[in-house]
């Protein structure tokens, strides 16, 4: 069905006047910040290093006055010393008020001492000027030599001063207690800075805010939807008796559209067709709005064009210039006043449409997609996030900058091809010079930029036995680190194989014609509809047999796989770390598969696992083991086995050894190879292995299609990936990084990709890689550049430095290798450390040959090694300063790369290889494999990227080239990691930058601007014209000149086809380049407003916030959910909103397994350096299996995070609150404690660690799985929704609770209609209990009427409250209509949304009458289920038509189950929580809510559709009866009387409420308090509910026509219809 409320849009609201103006402001509720230190703090935030040199121009000569003399000052100061993108920074950031979370969550510091206005504290005691802090420093001094003081505590919001990088913490701490206009600040700032670097100079504001109201703010926006009124839902108290069409000035929204509207006006029709139907107020055909996107393409693309406009058009500019971006925010931000015209007078060029077809083939048919420099922006669009994007971009290519590039090109290297295509380079252009010429640029293409080096010996082999595949260049990833994982080199023997589908009988009767292959699905390709008889895919898996959890992998999970005909060929390898358990099972195993055949194997392992698992051993029973073997019937002795003394299983498990040592694995954890890919053996490997193979036969297909692969080739399948050319015979597992699904093993695994900026390394340790010292090979290029850092005087580094010098030396090596120090702690320094700090630090290191170099190590031991440079003719120069910072900066940067003192590592062009474990090697062989494998994968691209962003005739010399290319590969690759936190939760793999949108055509559809060479961002957008996307991106857009300098952007569009109106909404955003300010100096507060809406239709006002805002009304005279421009004065509405909470959200796991502690509670105290503070709990939450989620919400502030007392307590202790990201240091380092302090919220990833004995206890233990429903999808979706997560706990631990009122009820009201009947409601339950009662408000939808009433009506009728809220999460799929999101926080949030400590709640719907005291539903035992539902009524048999549960889907799905209704609920939070309920329900939304016409009644649907997994405790039918569905011989039993929508007769409300006796008598009787309050003046007059008796005429409303602007929305099925709000 079309929805109606959206079809007349071509017709009924065209009719727009002057109506009165809708204006929307939001105000923080924090405290304000002083003007000046919030200009200061604002300018940190921007541009951090430069704030303690602005500082140093304080005081001011003159005191500011106003906030505007403020900001200037600050201003005019910053001019000196920042760029115009950081100064447009600044003015944006003061106009959001950005800095004034971070103020307003310090505290306002007193000195103790009069006139003492700002201090420095110096372990407590007071320096009010630079000599009595001089003074206390000597004391200091003198008296402790040696020791430091004790670790003073820093706060998130102090500052510090840019230091030099030291190995040494300082030894004080002064902290400035700064008010900058006070005369002793400047010499107290002076003397801080200058004192030594044992003291570290702490800056921390005196007086951070001011007492008064928090700051107007921007960055937001505001809908105005067009409201269904399906069912009349409008308060009569408030309906205005006059009309008025007195147009009150224009405003300069106004003028935009007036010139948008003569645009339109000036423009003919289509044909007399569409002319005709807009004259009649026809509305838009099924035709017409499918065009609309297409026709708002053609209108911008027409418009862009002044030459081509008609003169009609030309007149309505009246000189004003029209851009794009003007265009579109006017159409969109105001669409439904122009849909109609845009329809019917817009012609698509056939142009037009012929590249947006071309284009929709290349993207998404009306995607939202934006770049960044090529980088892809994640999420919403918002000013924050964007502003903070912009300058981590600004930083990104000024560094790149630094190092030769123009800005053009800088940006054209990030977003080159090369990074996230196939690689295959041209022959090398680019002219390198070095001393003597060496080689060619053919000769580099082939060495620098290809894999087939001729230095490497492996690769001449591999070479040989090349069988010309010709595979393309897009298939490189998928064979990148492939290795020969087949047991070839070691003879045989090593791999026992569970199966053989070349040989086994159970495949006889599959084929062997490959071009099967080519008739399979891609998702059929790894599964058993694949019938071929050929060993495709060969998964080896290297597995310790001494675990018992591999025992069950090979016994249960490969033999269902095998038993199941999908085409893998399993193998195992038996491996160990040691000689402990693993290698006594690895000769049992082979002894067993020696002397027995393959199913006697299994049976072995089957027999081993399934004792395991009977027995539940804590480890590895050898009892078990033993008693199986000897079933064998076998002749030879266990022991004798076991201990080593059969010589064939010797053989074997030496073979073992060596393929393990030639694979790099380690025996530790389970490995796995696919066809030679390596992968971990975790929770996700069958997962790896189905997109591996998956792949693999991909590339397969494309060979047999081709005809590279042909029915001669099936004897070579089973070796084809081990065979390529490409293919490693050995495997360094330090070289090739882990596969993104790996990421959960700990960060101090081999393999883990960990790549450093380098030049950013080098800020932070003083290591300059452009300066330092290299040993260079003999290459005319050397684009790999290594640091090798160890512990240079052991035995294990010196050999460390032998490979590498020896590698080095090889002909044809194309890299550069330096030597760092990293001693072990206490070692004394050595000859060989002595000699490359000297060497090294005086940069003739670069002066010497590698063969050289490798003469003097050698000489070390027994002469001077000078004696060699001097018989080269190399004079070395001694510089004792040099070569102190040369060790130092060599300490440091190996701390930084998170190495301990003495490990091992090499960082080849920024990226980390290592830590070496003690016993593992990196031989001169490893070199020349890195070498190869960093050209291929990521040094080559940077390469070739390079070449083509360089002018033609650029000429480096050889040093410049290998500056340029290791710091410039560095920098692209490691932006390209994903932050620890997402490839933690989500697998991340890295971002390539892309510039895929340069294949889009644009001749039509494309507009740029701003200054494409000079700018240090490219933005480019794709969007639909009519999208809520667009909205909001054109609206911050369109001030792009001034909010975003040095900034050019290119919009593409890409319209939709539509089946309904797109946009139903009016849209501002609120967005300023800079404050404005009266004439006073006074800021001019931020708003929004929206004019010359029509009078006619009903609509809802609605706040678009960050993700991070917690916002609610706080003032307006009419209904916010109800705005009707004809009832409202000439001067309009005006609604206040504040922001009352920032959203403290997070992910929390368990320290060892990564898994989420579900069901321990967590809670915010206060936290303050007052001394003898009290802490308060702020908030609490329980943290839930879905990615370990937990949310708080907090006014900004410094908060401790803690364990509630109760199961969790006793489990867990708080390993680390994670609020400085992933990988956050522990409370031992940091504390408890964290800070809000930014517009953006704060996201932890808290570690939560085991206490001792409590390793196999789970929180939420103790439920027996229901008989019946052991494996059900629900078990499905929970494995899946916290797939990442897995808790294998069993052990109960009992919960706890505080005292809460008797009775307590939640319900949730929108509207006035709605309030109204929730304090009806609420009357009713009073007038029916003697319990005490205390009410839930989901505050999210409550008018700033209700939230003033509701305190007086709780005072006089003696009942409790408490409004409660919860952010929707971002990785839960949203909902956007505002009923639905109502519906949704009836039952998706339940565990989380109310304390922890209220044990019972009762929904209550707000339209429903109480007949019964709730203390029945309070007491009442719901049987083991976490809530109790009232099934649907079934007697009231004029509706039985309209009773879907009945037929199709749920008559099939429900079977003997009722359907419940969702207005009365009770809630068992206890048990909901235990059970898990709250995962399992969001869990199965996920699923449901992917197809957006299921989970119609979303409240009612999902409990109903999901209680075989949480049951429903069906309650009597008395307690809910609506006229609706129940018969009236009953009525006079109802416990509760609901409102229930009448879906036959659409009956307003309001109507039936009428013919329940005491609904008046209720109704009148609130009247009467509210207007005793209005009279008191203690409330607005218009929240006085109005009698009865005027409700009367609302019955008079005809029910809404389908076709009416109110009428029933397309999506909604009438024989379906919702039973409740």
């Amino acid at each position: 069905m079309r929805s109606s409320a959206l079809v007349v849009l071509g017709c009924a609201l065209l009719a727009f006047s002057a109506s009165p103006p809708v204006g929307v402001s939001l105000r923080s509720s924090f405290s304000a910040a002083d003007p000046l230190l919030e200009a200061l703090e604002t300018l940190a935030l921007a541009s951090p290093e430069h704030l303690f040199s602005l500082l140093n121009h304080f005081p001011l000569p003159l005191k500011p006055v106003t906030p505007e003399e403020s900001h200037n000052a600050v201003l005019d100061l910053a001019k000196n010393y920042l760029l115009p993108p950081e100064i447009a920074a600044v003015n944006v950031g003061l106009a959001l008020h950005a800095a004034s979370p971070k103020l307003a969550a310090q505290h306002i510091y007193e000195s103790g001492r009069e006139g003492c206005e700002d201090w420095v504290d110096w372990y407590g005691s007071i320096a009010c000027n630079a000599e009595e802090l001089r003074r206390l420093v000597e004391i200091s001094v003198a008296a402790s030599d040696s020791e430091s003081q004790p670790q003073l505590k820093r706060l998130q919001t102090d500052h510090t001063p840019p230091l030099q990088p030291s190995l040494d913490a300082p030894r004080w701490t002064a902290i400035h207690y700064a008010d900058p206009m006070v005369l002793e600040f400047n010499s107290l700032h002076g003397a801080l800075l200058s004192l030594s670097l044992d003291v570290e100079y702490v800056l921390r504001w005196a007086r951070p805010v001011i007492a008064t109201d928090g700051p107007y703010l921007s960055g937001f926006g505001v809908t105005l939807d067009l409201k269904k009124m399906d069912y009349l839902a409008v308060d009569d108290r408030k309906r205005a008796s006059t009309s008025r069409n007195d147009p009150s000035g224009k405003s300069q929204e106004g003028n935009e559209n007036d010139v948008l509207s003569c645009i339109f006006e000036a423009m003919s029709y289509i044909d007399t067709h569409m002319e005709k139907d807009a004259t009649t107020n026809n509305p838009l055909s099924a035709e017409e709005i499918q065009d609309l996107g297409l026709k708002a393409t053609s209108f911008l693309a027409l418009l862009s064009d002044p030459a081509s406009f008609p003169s009609a058009i030309s007149s309505c500019l009246m000189g004003d210039s029209l851009t794009p971006l003007h265009v579109l925010h006017t159409l969109s931000a105001n669409f439904p006043r122009y849909a109609g015209l845009l329809a019917r007078k817009v012609r698509v060029p056939d142009t037009v449409r012929d590249e947006v077809q071309d284009n929709w083939g290349k993207a998404t048919m009306g995607v939202n997609m934006v770049w960044v420099n090529g980088r892809v922006l994640e999420g919403e669009a918002g000013i924050f996030g964007l502003l903070r994007n912009f300058a981590r971009e600004r930083a990104l290519i000024r560094s790149l900058v630094e190092l030769g590039l123009s800005r053009s090109q800088a940006i054209e290297f990030v977003v080159h091809p090369v990074h996230s295509g196939p690689f295959d380079p041209p022959p090398s252009k680019l002219k390198v010079k070095k001393g003597t010429t060496f080689g060619s640029a053919k000769r580099f293409a082939q060495e620098a930029l290809r894999t087939d080096t001729e230095n490497s010996a492996e690769a001449e082999a591999l070479n040989e036995g090349q069988r010309g595949y010709d595979i393309l260049p897009k298939w490189n990833d998928l064979l990148d680190g492939l290795v020969d994982s087949s047991d070839r080199s070691e003879g045989g023997g090593v791999i026992l194989w569970r199966n053989d589908i070349e040989e086994d009988t159970r495949y006889a009767e599959w084929g062997t014609d490959l071009t099967q292959l080519l008739r399979m699905h891609p998702t059929q390709l790894f599964s058993p509809y694949l019938r071929l008889r050929v060993n495709v895919i060969n998964v080896v898996l290297a597995v310790d047999l001494s675990q018992p959890r591999h025992l069950s992998l090979i016994a249960n999970q490969v033999d269902s796989i095998v038993a199941r005909g999908f085409p893998v060929r399993w193998g195992f390898v038996p491996v160990s770390a040691g000689d402990g358990d693993g290698l006594k099972m690895a000769r049992i195993i082979y002894y067993v598969a020696q002397k027995f055949s393959r199913p006697e194997v299994a049976s072995f392992f089957r027999s081993l696992s399934t004792a395991h698992m009977q027995q539940s051993p804590p480890a590895l029973s050898w009892s078990i083991v033993h008693a199986t073997f000897n079933s064998l019937g076998t002749a030879d002795n266990f022991a004798d086995i076991a201990s080593g003394k059969v010589p064939s299983v010797e053989e074997a498990v030496e073979s073992a050894r060596r393929w393990a040592r030639r694979l790099g694995v380690s025996g530790k954890d389970g490995e796995g190879f696919v066809n030679g890919k390596w992968y971990e053996v975790g929770d996700n490997f069958l997962r790896d292995l189905q997109n591996e193979a998956v792949g693999q036969m991909q590339l397969l297909q494309e060979l047999i299609y081709l005809e590279e692969l042909t029915g001669a080739s099936v004897p070579l399948i089973s070796t084809f990936f081990y065979d390529l050319p490409t293919t490693l015979s050995s495997r360094n597992p330090y070289i090739f990084s882990k596969a993104p699904s790996s990421m959960h093993a700990p960060s101090s695994s081999t393999g883990n990709l960990k790549i450093f900026d380098l030049g950013d390394l080098g800020k932070r340790t003083g290591w300059n890689p452009l300066a330092c010292a290299w040993v260079t090979s003999d290459a005319e290029r050397t684009p790999v550049s290594m640091a090798v850092i160890a512990n240079l005087d052991s035995t294990e580094g010196q050999a460390l430095v032998q490979e590498a010098v020896t590698f080095v030396s090889r002909k044809g090596s194309q890299s550069r290798i330096t030597f760092l120090h990293n001693p072990s702690t206490g070692s004394p320094g050595g000859n060989v450390s002595s000699f490359f700090a000297h060497v090294g630090s005086t940069s003739d290191l670069g002066e010497l040959s590698p063969d050289m170099l490798k003469r003097a190590l050698d000489n070390l031991e027994t002469q001077d090694a000078t004696q060699v440079f001097i018989a080269e003719g190399i004079e070395l120069r001694s510089d004792q300063q040099a070569h102190t910072a040369f060790l130092t900066t060599s300490r440091l940067l190996a701390r930084e790369a998170g190495l301990r003192p003495g490990e091992q590592a090499i960082i080849v062009n920024g990226r980390l290889i290592g830590p070496f474990s003690p016993k593992s090697e990196f031989v001169s062989k490893d070199f020349a494999t890195l070498e190869t494998y960093e050209l291929k994968k990521r040094v080559g691209r940077v390469a070739q990227a390079i070449e083509d962003v360089l002018a033609d005739g650029t000429e480096l010399d050889a040093l410049a080239y290998a500056n340029l290319v290791s710091v410039a590969s560095s920098i692209i690759y490691a932006d390209q990691q994903p932050d620890p936190s997402e490839a933690g939760l989500f697998d991340s793999a890295p971002r390539a930058r892309t510039s895929n949108y340069r294949l889009l055509s644009g001749s039509h559809t494309k507009f740029e601007f701003g200054d494409r060479e000079n700018a240090l961002t490219h933005l480019v957008l794709l969007l639909d014209p009519l999208s809520e996307g667009a909205q909001k991106w054109i609206a911050i857009l369109e001030k792009h000149e001034e909010l975003f300098p040095e900034v050019y952007f290119e919009l593409y569009l890409n319209p939709a086809q539509h089946s309904e109106i797109p946009l139903k909404r009016f849209y501002r955003y609120s967005i300023e380049p800079s404050l404005r300010y009266d004439d006073k100096g006074n800021e001019i507060p931020a708003q929004v407003t929206f004019n010359a809406l029509s009078e006619d239709p009903i609509y809802t006002l609605g706040m678009d916030v960050p993700p991070s805002w917690l916002v609610r009304p706080r003032e307006a005279l009419y209904d916010l959910d109800n705005v009707q421009p004809s009832t409202l004065p000439p001067d309009g509405l005006h609604a206040f909103f504040s922001l009352d909470y920032l959203v403290v959200e997070g992910h929390a796991r368990e320290t060892k397994s990564n898994s989420p502690p579900r069901g321990v509670q967590l809670q915010l105290t206060t936290s303050s350096p007052v001394a003898n503070h009290t802490a308060s709990v702020v908030d609490d939450t329980q943290v839930v299996a879905n990615l370990g989620y937990l949310q708080f919400k907090a006014r900004p502030g410094t908060f401790k995070l803690a364990i509630r007392e109760g199961g969790g307590h006793e489990v867990y202790d708080i390993a680390s609150v994670g609020s400085e990201g992933w990988n956050s240091p522990s409370v031992e380092d940091s504390g408890e404690e964290l800070t809000v302090m930014s517009f953006e919220g704060l996201t932890l990833y808290p570690r939560l660690s085991r206490k001792p004995g409590m390793e196999k206890v789970d929180v939420l233990a103790g439920l027996q799985q229901r008989s019946g429903h052991s494996q059900t999808v629900i078990h499905d979706i929970l494995s899946k929704v916290s797939s990442l997560f897995k808790s294998k706990s069993t052990t109960e631990v009992a919960e706890m609770g505080a005292r809460q009122a008797d009775i307590n009820i939640f319900t949730v009201a929108s509207g006035l209609l709605y309030e109204r009947f929730a304090s009806i409601m609420i009357l009713s339950v009073l007038r029916n209990t003697n319990s005490t009662v205390k009410f839930w408000f989901i505050e999210n939808f409550l008018s700033p009427s209700f939230l003033e009433f509701i305190p007086h009506m709780a005072e006089e009728y003696g009942f409790q409250y408490e409004l409660v809220t919860y952010k929707w999460p971002s990785w839960l799929r949203a909902q956007k209509e505002k009923q639905r999101i109502i519906w949704a926080y009836k039952i998706l949030f339940l565990d989380v949304l109310f304390p922890m400590d209220l044990n019972k709640v009762i929904f209550v719907d707000a339209d429903q009458i109480v007949r019964a005291d709730l203390q029945e539903l309070v007491d009442l035992d719901l049987h083991g289920a976490p809530y109790g539902y009232t099934p649907m009524g079934d007697d009231n048999y004029e509706m039985e038509g309209f009773r879907f549960w009945k037929t199709g889907y749920w008559k099939d799905f429900l079977g003997d189950l009722p359907y419940h209704i969702s207005a009365l609920y009770v809630v068992d939070l206890v048990r909901f929580r235990k059970m898990a309920a709250g995962d399992i329900l969001r869990g199965q939304y996920q699923m449901l809510s992917a197809d957006p016409n299921s989970l119609a009644n979303l409240d009612q649907d999902l409990p109903n559709n999901i209680q075989r997994d949480v049951p429903i405790f069906s309650l009597h039918e008395d307690w809910l009866w609506c006229e609706t569905w129940c018969g009236a011989d009953r009525l006079h039993r109802a416990k509760t009387i609901d409102l229930c929508q009448n879906p036959l007769t659409k009956e307003p409300k309001l109507s039936r409420a009428r013919r329940i006796p005491e609904w008046e008598e209720y109704d009148s009787e609130i009247a009467q308090f509210a207007g005793r309050l209005a009279a008191g003046g203690k409330i607005h007059s218009s929240v006085a509910t109005a009698r009865s008796d005027v409700l009367a005429n609302v019955g008079l409303v005809q029910p809404a026509h389908n076709d009416d602007v109110e009428g029933a929305s397309g999506g909604e099925d009438l024989q379906h219809p919702h039973d409740e709000l």
